[in-house]
């Protein structure tokens, strides 16, 4: 047994021996004499020793072969199998260092012990005693090979087998995750400094999403499946977040693709850079890294984040004027304005398709006329909310779009300013209409017409009608929700409250405004449909002889005479609504004291 411990612990090593091999499987080209020297239980020790070589082996002909080919394709980056794989086979290298020590020192110590059957049993518990680190890094290799893992999906398998892992193994197969984990830092220290994804070879849990209007800054979304489990999903998303305000505060700058961003990090997390990034950089150093350790580090970078994204929503009054605009344009809080500005859209209403650069035209004339800012002029924009592309749309469609400061394109978003739009174009055919019914009564009372009575019934009715629901929408809806807005901006120690406070007041009013109650919201639609028409016939000479007109007339007598009416059906579908108690405030106005419904039901 002598001659075979070089033999052994040259296996050891990682590399294979022909003539252990053959003793084991009890090879016939080995005579009796070289055989016989070996017994039951030196046979049972060389059986040991081989299969813990050959578990070694394994990982150390990956090593061997993937440095290898890395000197080869060192300047081919197409050739690379991930940046994360490369760490991962570096953190081998460095966790197996104690096993290689360990049979280096056997080594050294063997040449001065000659009872070689008692040593190389004291030598195969010492040498097993890495046989669970060795077995565990295999498994790793075994799923990353056959499940063909990458990226972030290697840096969460090692994770996981580091949390299940005995104290002993745990620290070395940190080793290994601290070098993949070093990798994952690396990305989000670049990330965070200057808002750029370095991943040459599409590993990182986040991507960039460019906009397809030039104008937009780019934005960065999640792969769930590259996400490792100790990133929360709520982390994940303050990362992105992030993101986007660093290219947005780029875009704000009107820097070029030459961006000095030492300047951007320092403008953006101030004082405080040096002890954040310092604090990022540290987690590789963690001897045992925790779930709870990396979500504190990325906290502290999202709250300097947020705290000057605040900052920046209230310099010089900045969030508080725009919900002004907000209020007085896209809400009809405007009442001047607004007055002048449908005036000269009347001759547009009641057509089914109006020229955006009609609309554009009215609106800046409007503003000049009441001298108002021409920035107001220069802030607005008008499109269709189905293709923005085309030059006319019908009112229901009409899209209004403003342009904001820096940081509130993060609360007044795309699809923020859609869902205003969609209020803008409820409130404001709602307004038209009114004004068209008083402008149809002052006309027949200014000129010497005999006026029917039961015309003059039906007008006063719808009068009533439109007028009530357009007092609920801006009294009980919109002004009560500003206002309740207004307050609980003084609590607002942070961006995200501002946007959540927001996102709210946007939701209630659309919600009591009926634009998430499609059955009434369409109701009033096509009420707002018959008054146009009622309207026409009245002033129009050319529209009472169309039997279109004619027909909408008597649909409007019904609307208020037949039982059950749709008017009253749409009255017991609002009564019936619990969400809310708003939707019932209408109700009140509406029928006070009783006087609407039996209006309705004495002409009946």
């Amino acid at each position: 047994m002598e001659c075979l411990i070089p033999d052994i612990l040259f296996t050891l090593l990682g590399h294979k021996s022909e003539i252990l091999q053959c003793i084991v499987d009890n090879d016939s080209n080995f005579t009796d004499d070289e055989y016989i020297i070996l017994n039951t239980e030196d046979k049972r020790l060389l059986k040991c020793f081989l299969h813990l070589a050959e578990e070694y082996q394994k990982l150390n002909t990956v090593i061997v072969s993937f440095n290898r080919l890395q000197s080869i394709y060192k300047e081919s980056e197409s050739n690379r199998q991930g940046l994360y794989f490369e760490a991962f086979v570096d953190g081998m290298l460095i966790a197996l260092k104690t096993y290689r020590d360990c049979v280096n020192d056997i080594e050294k110590n063997l040449s001065n012990n000659k009872e070689n059957k008692c040593l190389l049993t004291e030598t195969l518990r010492k040498v097993e005693q890495h046989k669970p680190l060795i077995v565990a890094v295999n498994n790793i290799l075994d799923q990353i090979e056959l499940s063909q893992l990458h990226g972030g999906q290697i840096l969460n398998l090692i994770y996981e087998a580091v949390c299940m892992e005995f104290l002993d193994n745990k620290v070395q197969l940190s080793l290994i995750f601290n070098q993949c984990l070093q990798v994952l830092i690396s990305q989000l220290n670049t990330f965070f400094a200057h808002g750029v994804i370095f991943d040459p070879h599409n590993e990182f849990f986040i991507e960039s999403k460019y906009s397809k209007s030039s104008k937009e800054f780019k934005q960065f979304s999640l792969l769930p499946s590259l996400m490792p489990s100790f990133v929360p999903l709520s982390t994940a998303s303050k990362i992105t977040r992030i993101g986007d305000v660093i290219k947005s505060l780029q875009h704000s700058n009107n820097q070029s693709s030459l961006i000095n961003y030492k300047d951007i990090s320092i403008q953006l997390y101030g004082h405080k850079k040096d002890e954040l990034f310092s604090d990022l950089l540290n987690l590789v150093n963690v001897p045992l890294f925790t779930k709870n350790e990396f979500v504190k580090v990325i906290d502290k970078f999202y709250n300097v984040v947020d705290k000057f994204m605040l900052k920046a929503s209230f310099n010089n009054d900045s969030f508080s004027y725009h919900m002004k605009l907000v209020r007085d344009f896209y809400l009809l809080g405007n009442g001047e304005f607004y007055k002048h500005f449908l005036n000269k859209m009347c001759s547009l209403s009641l057509k089914s398709e109006h020229s955006l650069r009609a609309v554009k035209v009215a609106f800046i004339n409007t503003a000049q006329d009441i001298k108002m800012h021409k920035s107001v002029n220069q802030v607005f924009g008008f499109s269709s909310l189905e293709d923005e592309e085309v030059d006319e749309t019908t009112w229901t469609k009409i899209k209004v779009t403003f342009e904001t400061k820096w940081p509130l394109q993060f609360i007044f978003t795309s699809s923020v300013q859609k869902n205003y739009s969609k209020l803008f174009a409820f409130l404001s055919r709602i307004k038209r209409v009114q004004t068209n019914l008083h402008n149809v009564w002052i006309e027949k009372k200014s000129k010497s017409y005999e006026i029917n009575a039961h015309n003059v019934q039906l007008k006063t009715k719808l009068s009533f009608l439109i007028d009530t629901l357009y007092s609920y929408l801006q009294l009980d809806v919109i002004e009560d929700e500003y206002f309740l807005l207004l307050e609980k901006l003084t609590n607002a120690n942070d961006f995200q409250t501002i946007k959540h406070i927001h996102d709210i007041f946007q939701t209630n009013i659309m919600r009591d405004s009926f634009l998430y109650m499609e059955e009434v919201y369409l109701g009033f639609n096509r009420i707002l449909d018959m008054c146009e028409n009622y309207c026409r016939y009245m002033t129009d000479i050319t529209a009472a002889l169309n039997p279109q007109y004619k027909q909408c007339f008597e649909e409007l007598n019904l609307l208020f005479t037949k039982k059950p009416n749709k008017l009253v059906t749409l009255i017991n579908i609002i009564r019936e609504i619990h969400v809310t108690p708003k939707p019932n405030q209408f109700i009140v106005r509406l029928n006070y004291n009783n006087w609407f419904l039996q209006a309705i039901s004495s002409d009946s």
